[in-house]
């Protein structure tokens, strides 16, 4: 089933932000951080999710997103749980007047919960250790 219109500018705005901030060339500004990998197998299942779905957006913060690197809109977030990390993963979120902002399963309806559930999984352990990376 297609997503409403909105839904379809936000993954649109998300790639072309990426191409645009491709052909810009590296800054130190906008340079992506290196996205770390972990030796559990969950979490490394949650990566490659991650890289093929959520990273479009939340690597750079794009359409509203919280980048990676966003520590203090991510601390708001881990403040509610990871429960409610997974339902906006699973529902997406959605402004005021009903239109999606994030479309849910990042607009792709072929993930499982589970997979889904090991992405977010697998973002907190990211922010985590870019966190503890960024204070060295």
């Amino acid at each position: 089933m297609p997503y409403p219109l909105p839904a379809r500018l936000v993954i649109a705005a998300c790639a072309a932000s990426l191409l645009i901030g491709c052909s810009q060339g590296p800054s130190e500004a906008a340079k992506p951080p290196e996205m770390p990998s972990f030796a559990d197998e969950h979490l490394s299942e949650g990566r490659s999710v991650w890289i093929g779905t959520c990273r479009n957006c939340h690597l750079l913060g794009v359409a509203g997103a919280p980048a990676v690197t966003d520590f203090a809109a991510w601390e708001q977030r881990l403040e509610k749980g990871m429960d409610a990390l997974y339902r906006t993963a699973l529902d997406g979120v959605k402004d005021p007047d009903g239109v999606y902002l994030k479309p849910p399963r990042g607009g792709n309806t072929r993930l499982t919960d589970d997979q889904l559930r090991a992405a977010v999984d697998y973002e907190v352990a990211a922010v985590k250790a870019l966190r503890e990376a960024s204070q060295h």
